[in-house]
């Protein structure tokens, strides 16, 4: 048996430090983490046009990981093993990735316009 197959696996938690590191290659592209932060990036550049600068990169990488830790921690909260720290942590990562998403021009879309039977029925009597 090699080293390599007897080595536990790594689990990433809400405070792993591959995630607020940042650094390249910490975490691996075939997990489901790395798959995580690969399709939000996908989505994101795709939503600034395909070729983002280097500031909206950063922004973007900033996002991911935010966002990776907020479903890291909307597990925690799950399983209910939550406490006071962890309720101010996804406090200051919501609002991070808010003030990400708002550099990056995402804006709340408009509100659809109702049916004319739905327009009907709201009008008062």
């Amino acid at each position: 048996m090699t080293q390599e197959s007897c080595t536990p696996k790594r689990r990433v938690g809400p405070y792993c430090r591959a995630i607020s590191r940042g650094a390249i290659g910490e975490i691996n592209g075939r997990s489901p983490e790395g798959k995580f932060l690969r399709r939000c990036e996908a989505e994101l550049v795709a939503h600034v046009g395909g070729l983002p600068t280097f500031a909206q990169a950063l922004i973007i990488r900033r996002a991911t990981r935010a966002m990776l830790q907020l479903e890291k921690l909307d597990s925690k909260l799950a399983s209910g093993n939550w406490t006071d720290h962890d309720a101010r942590t996804y406090g200051g990562l919501s609002n991070t990735l808010r003030l990400c998403l708002r550099e990056l021009g995402l804006r709340p879309s408009a509100p659809k316009p109702m049916s004319p039977l739905a327009d009907h029925f709201s009008r008062p009597p």
